[in-house]
């Protein structure tokens, strides 16, 4: 595969929990004559965001695999040790916990599958499967999703329908049986892997349309947080609440301007679509705070 292409990874649970939730039906799938699954290409447009809706209320958030296309023509190879480690799942005995770490772990299985590591995903597999029957959607991940998983993980399209279309049954049982918070808190744990793996790799790359994509992850924050807060009863996302306000504190400092850009207009579908680009200034000081507030938090949560 394309190793440009492996960043993929870290947002596809978080990405997947959006996509479900924006569209009812699976919209995002397209199914052509012979009944064969395909994925609706412009997930891939680097410049689109998803939208989620919580009790009528809408939110949108920047799908992280916008993030793959802006670093295709890096080559860096599988780093095993960016995984959050596979035992700590035992370690998270409550429910909020296992919900948010259930983010975590997707975004992991999300990282060896698209490299290839059979035998990896299907460990990890294992880990969601696992945390998926504690928090009580093990019907989203039955022996017919492992198999089909299992049987496609070398076809990325495959791939990406069989987890849009288990973590699209997480999210509505989880929303009509009010558990809102916990369908969050996957939400929240896909982005912060997510941002784990992108900061740990600028910290690499220094590549700087990464950090700018870091950058725009701002407002993704602000959103994390209102829905932390939104579903915090009796206090159960206080500890979440406080690291995330403390990486709050950080990403405040980042300088953000809007430049304005042509409208396109498509005649034939009597569409215009207004646009504007963010520029992103952040200092390589701020840069560092940010990486290692990402990973003392992420660190604090999935071990």
């Amino acid at each position: 595969m394309n190793k440009g292409r492996f960043i993929i990874f870290s947002g596809i649970l978080s990405s997947l929990i959006l996509l479900s939730s924006c569209k009812e039906g699976n919209n995002e799938v397209e199914v052509n004559k012979e009944g064969e699954k395909k994925v609706d290409k412009t997930l891939l447009d680097p410049n689109r965001s998803f939208n989620t809706t919580f009790d009528g209320k809408l939110f949108s958030v920047p799908s992280p695999i916008q993030t793959a296309l802006l670093i295709q023509s890096l080559s860096i190879p599988f780093n095993e040790s960016l995984l959050n480690d596979l035992d700590s799942a035992q370690n998270h005995s409550s429910l909020t916990d296992q919900s948010i770490n259930l983010g975590i772990y997707g975004a992991d299985l999300g990282y060896v599958t698209l490299y290839d590591q059979s035998a990896k995903s299907l460990n990890y597999l294992s880990v969601v499967e696992d945390l998926a029957n504690k928090i009580g959607i093990a019907g989203a991940f039955d022996k017919s999703f492992i198999n089909r998983f299992e049987s496609n993980s070398n076809d990325e399209d495959s791939m990406l329908v069989i987890l849009t279309d288990g973590f699209r049954k997480a999210d509505n049982f989880l929303k009509e049986n009010n558990q809102k918070n916990s369908s969050a808190l996957i939400l929240t744990g896909g982005w912060l892997e997510s941002m784990y793996f992108a900061t740990q790799l600028y910290k690499e790359s220094k590549n700087d349309e990464l950090l700018s994509r870091i950058g725009e992850q701002k407002q993704s924050l602000e959103t994390i947080i209102e829905l932390l807060e939104k579903y915090n009863a009796n206090g159960e996302n206080d500890k979440y609440l406080t690291h995330f306000n403390d990486l709050k504190e950080l990403f405040m400092e980042i300088k953000t301007s809007y430049e304005y850009v042509e409208p396109e207009t498509d005649k034939s579908l009597k569409l215009t679509t207004i646009k504007s680009k963010m520029n992103i200034e952040i200092s390589e000081e701020l840069a560092n705070k940010i990486i290692e507030k990402i990973a003392a938090v992420r660190g604090e949560i999935a071990s």
